[in-house]
């Protein structure tokens, strides 16, 4: 599922334990984006922070991991402790990138049950006045 807001695009897969994309995900990923966008006074352009969170509202009970980044947020469901950022952004490139990229079939022991990608859109040029056509 893909939906846009003026500053943001998200692309969500669907959940393998519910066959659904999760409302929790979304509301998470919106939280993530809220927080990026309030660090921007305090922090540098290339800020980042990962962490995990129990998804409160999932009726599954899911944790999910994320990695935030100023144009790039994701966020893993269903993923153990142990596996490497890496190996889940890795796995997110598979699925949401455009290139179509070849990875080991044991790059990820459990794959995430549910994922999400935030990625900012960029805004648009303003037109300067000598660019601009008279009518």
């Amino acid at each position: 599922m893909i939906w846009k807001t003026r500053t943001h695009q998200y692309s969500a897969t669907v959940c393998q334990r519910t066959g659904k994309t999760c409302p929790a995900l979304a509301q998470m990923a919106r939280a993530i984006v809220q927080a990026m966008d309030a660090a921007v006074p305090a922090t540098t352009p290339d800020f980042e922070f990962d962490g995990s969170s129990e998804l409160a509202f999932c009726a599954q009970g899911c944790s999910a991991r994320f990695r935030a980044q100023k144009d790039l947020i994701r966020v893993f469901c269903g993923t153990s402790e142990d596996a490497p950022l890496e190996s889940l952004d890795d796995y997110a490139d598979m699925m949401f990138g455009p290139d179509v990229t070849i990875r080991p079939a044991g790059m990820l022991t459990t794959p995430p049950c549910a994922m999400l990608e935030v990625t900012a859109i960029p805004p648009n040029p303003v037109a300067q006045a000598e660019r601009q056509v008279a009518l």
